[in-house]
């Protein structure tokens, strides 16, 4: 499946916050990350908020995986 520009870019961002590789995914909009740390994940959301406005972030249960919505 090829990714758009921005899905790109995005996934770039988050990897270079964390400065180290996760897992991440689009699906229907929504960019999931995993396994990280929820202190991980708060360094996400800035930097994503930081770059692209505001953005929404769900834990999904205790998997260690971050749901991240632009809005």
């Amino acid at each position: 499946m090829e990714q758009n520009m921005f899905e790109t870019c995005v996934k770039q961002l988050v990897t270079i916050t964390l400065d180290k590789p996760v897992t991440t995914e689009f699906y229907n909009g929504t960019l999931f990350v995993s396994t990280i740390t929820e202190d991980q994940a708060r360094r996400v959301f800035h930097a994503l908020s930081k770059s692209l406005g505001q953005v929404q972030v769900s834990p999904i249960g205790d998997t260690g995986e971050f749901a991240y919505d632009f809005v």
